[in-house]
């Protein structure tokens, strides 16, 4: 701007010295007026336009701006005074306010914000160098930064990549898994298409092969079809929606050849990569097991309704606690309990009047599966009632258990009562008549002169049957009371020898009529006196305890035959008795020959003979055993009993 007024200034200087007019040197001034303006215009554009772009020294930038806008106010000024320098030479007044104007304000103020300006502005280049060291610092920085970054993101895709093809490694292995797991199993995404199947799964339908299954699945109309009702699928399918396991599910497939097929499944889920639900289901056909469930049921009904028919009461034991586990309807019939009442009570509080000796047990020991006997049993009203108790050891679910039945005998107790009454009074009735019967031949046998030859052997006849009637009379109620645990037994000393001579008297004719011949022996003729061997006991019952087991044998005897009595001396304390016979005892009642109504071969035998004798024996303190040889076609009834 300087250098522009100072050409003007020369110009007009120059015009005045050569004495150019002074209107043309006007119109010269304002060319270069306009051309000073156009040049600060431009400058003033140049900056506007670069403000946008300036980022350090903005207060010095901004005092260029208004610098250069005082300053072509200035100009703008002095082509303003040109034009008026034009009418004050043609006028001559003079006007100092375009001077101040120009000069004072114009480019007074403009230079001096220009030179503050480009103060600020010079500054800022240090600062700017400044900045662009410690831009330098932190691109390095940043650089080693960048290197340090690199080598862990490449480390950590290094171990991505290795993590990866372990994954998908694993998945193949899975996979591979997957497919030939001997355990049937189906998975899938929840409610999305398509579910797929291992080869398992399709053998348990019932497939040769997985495709086979999958191109018949798809043809029918999608997996739904393997389930024999859809609305089975879509409620599993729903289930598997919510995030939980879905454990021992059992629904119904189609196998193959369209037999139904109860399948339990046990289904897990679990998230996929994309936010979706996976399921897996393993199956497992259980039809056998639901059939078996069905007819176990069927079963369990069916033998509760048979216990609740039958007239037997029952009670389930536990054997080590001897609480009740189960009973029948008769059982609470019998008793006037409920279920609930007995129900893991302890047996020998209810049913036992609180007393556990009365309680019948099985001992591991003694290898007894089973025992019975009488007793009385509780009643709910505080009463007892007779019974028939039978134990047995039974195995209820792995467990030892106690089955104990309960047969009401108050009827036969009291028909029993009644036989009882009735026998002592027919016996009662029969001793007088009986008595009268011996007396009577007793007083004529006494008259020798008179009774003589078959008459005396018919009276002798008459008086030994009489007495075999009264014996007979007096056992019926000895062997009740003996079996019922009943009998008082007072022992007192017997004659044997004449216990045998009586016997074999009365049974001369049977051994007769079959041909039999009875031999004695009774190794010491000292035996056969009156005095000579006695045993404790009563006579009555080792009467008929000898005839039983002698009629026994003469009856087992071939014709021809010959039975063998051997008395043995007193040793020890016990007199031995052995009664010998031909034949041997039929195998099927070997075992039980001397129980009650077993009998072989006799169309009259009623199985009571032995059975008495044993009765009778086990009275009196003695033993008794049978032997049978089949080798030597004998068999022998050894008989002990006390010595008086």
């Amino acid at each position: 701007m300087v250098l522009f007024q100072l050409i003007i200034g020369g110009g007009v200087f120059f015009r005045v010295v050569s004495g150019m007019s002074l209107r043309r040197l006007c119109m010269v001034e304002s060319l270069f007026g306009m051309a000073q303006m156009g040049v600060l215009g431009g400058i003033l554009l140049v900056l506007i336009r670069a403000d946008r772009d300036v980022i350090r020294a903005r207060r010095g930038y901004l005092c260029l701006k208004i610098g250069v806008m005082l300053v072509l106010f200035g100009a703008f000024m002095n082509m303003a005074g040109t034009l008026s320098l034009f009418t004050r030479a043609t006028d001559r007044h003079p006007i100092d306010l375009y001077f101040f104007l120009e000069q004072g304000v114009g480019y007074t103020g403009g230079f001096t914000l220009l030179g503050i300006g480009l103060w600020f502005w010079l500054s800022s280049f240090h600062v700017a160098e400044s900045s662009l060291e410690h831009l330098d610092d932190e691109v390095h920085s940043l650089g080693r930064e960048k290197a340090g970054l690199t080598r862990v993101i490449e480390r950590e895709i290094r171990q991505r990549k290795t993590v990866e093809a372990e994954l998908l490694r694993l998945r193949e292995h899975w996979l591979t898994m997957y497919k030939d797991a001997p355990i049937p199993i189906m998975r899938g995404s929840s409610g999305r298409l398509p579910i797929e199947w291992n080869s398992a799964f399709a053998e348990m339908l019932g497939y040769a092969s997985l495709q086979e299954m999958v191109e018949l699945a798809r043809k029918s109309g999608g997996p739904h079809s393997i389930w024999q009702y859809r609305i089975d699928a879509e409620e599993l399918f729903a289930g598997l929606q919510v995030e939980r396991p879905i454990l021992g599910y059992e629904t119904r497939l189609v196998s193959k050849d369209g037999a139904p097929l109860w399948v339990r499944m046990d289904c897990m889920t679990t998230s996929d990569a994309e936010g979706g639900r996976l399921f897996y289901c393993f199956a497992d056909d259980v039809t056998d097991r639901r059939i078996a469930t069905k007819s176990l049921a069927h079963n369990e009904r069916k033998l509760r309704a048979i216990m609740d028919a039958m007239p037997v009461g029952l009670v389930l034991l536990d054997e080590k606690t001897r609480e009740i586990v189960d009973v029948n309807t008769p059982i609470l019939s019998m008793t006037g309990f409920t279920r609930k009442k007995l129900i893991g009570q302890v047996c020998c509080d209810f049913l036992c009047k609180g007393d556990a000796s009365v309680c019948l047990s099985l001992d591991e020991d003694d290898g007894r599966d089973f025992m019975s006997g009488e007793c009385d049993l509780l009643m709910a009203d505080g009463s007892s009632l007779p019974v028939l108790q039978s134990v047995s050891r039974v195995m209820v679910d792995n467990g030892p258990c106690l089955l104990e039945a309960f047969v009401d005998i108050s009827e036969q107790k009291r028909l029993e009562h009644l036989k009882e009454d009735v026998d002592r009074i027919v016996a009662h009735d029969l001793k007088a008549p009986i008595l009268g019967m011996i007396n009577a031949c007793n007083v004529l046998l006494m008259d020798e002169e008179i009774v003589q030859g078959d008459l005396r052997e018919i009276l002798k006849t008459i008086e030994q049957q009489g007495r075999k009637v009264l014996r007979m009379a007096g056992m019926a109620m000895t062997v009740y009371k003996m079996e019922a645990g009943t009998y008082e037994h007072t022992p007192t000393p017997v004659n044997f020898m004449m216990v045998v001579t009586n016997v074999l008297a009365e049974l001369q004719d049977v051994a007769a009529s079959l041909e039999v011949t009875v031999d004695v022996d009774s190794g010491d003729e000292r035996t056969t006196s009156h005095h000579g061997l006695h045993v404790l006991g009563q006579e009555m019952l080792y009467e008929s305890m000898f005839a039983n087991l002698l009629k026994n044998a003469i009856e087992a005897s071939p014709r021809k035959g010959t039975v063998t009595v051997d008395v043995g001396e007193c040793d020890a304390g016990i007199v031995r008795l052995c009664i010998r016979n031909a034949g041997v005892i039929p195998l099927e009642i070997r075992e039980t020959f001397f129980e009650k109504y077993v009998t072989s071969g006799k169309v009259t035998g009623t199985g009571l003979g032995t059975y008495s004798a044993r009765l009778v024996v086990k009275t009196v303190g003695g033993d008794i055993q049978v032997n049978t040889s089949d080798t030597e076609n004998q068999t022998s009834v050894v008989v002990t009993v006390p010595c008086a």
